[in-house]
């Protein structure tokens, strides 16, 4: 079966658990910890729940910034106040308005907390085929990136492409898995 037909599997109650575990586990993170802006997608249909990141990335006195899709493989984040702000955008996915005047940069205390379809142990990351992650990443290769997954969604190997970019650390509702690469390791 496919990853996404297994996630879409998941019970209420299943993804409830997972996703409480998950958070959970990001919280404890010394990379969550010295963050001062989370820049986190807007879970959509059945992907990890981000609702209640961002609203304790808020609560703790973080910024918290969504992503908007602009264009073909463009993709740029805003800051926002809350989720009560997002609105469906592309592909009915939730997005922040867009205003110009918060767009947000990944600053030296950023992390990005990114979706995907499946990842392997290494870091590969299969995404939705946009590109848009890559992409917007390629010009910020400090930022430490993390995912959140449900562990049905683990795969042994992904093929990548050069321009790929692999996340450091999967958060799963069965632990933290540390994705070595380079010479620089998240915590």
């Amino acid at each position: 079966m496919h990853k996404l037909a297994l996630r879409a599997a998941l019970s209420p109650e299943e993804r409830r658990n997972a996703d409480r575990t998950m958070a959970g586990l990001l919280f404890s993170c010394p990379v969550w910890k010295d963050a001062e802006e989370i820049f986190c997608y807007a879970s959509f249909r059945d992907e990890a729940d981000t609702s209640r990141i961002i609203r304790e990335a808020l609560e703790s006195g973080k910024r918290a910034a969504v992503p908007k899709v602009e264009g073909k493989r463009l993709m740029e984040f805003y800051y926002i106040n809350g989720t009560e702000e997002l609105t469906p955008g592309y592909r009915g996915i939730p997005e922040p308005a867009g205003d110009s005047e918060r767009k947000a940069f990944p600053g030296k205390k950023a992390l990005m907390v990114m979706p995907g379809a499946a990842f392997d142990l290494s870091g590969m990351r299969l995404g939705y085929g946009g590109g848009f992650y890559d992409s917007y990443l390629e010009k910020y290769p400090e930022c430490p990136r993390l995912a959140l997954a449900y562990s049905i969604q683990l795969e042994d190997s992904i093929p990548g492409e050069l321009y790929d970019i692999r996340v450091e650390l999967i958060i799963t509702e069965k632990g933290m898995i540390r994705c070595l690469q380079d010479s620089r390791e998240i915590r």
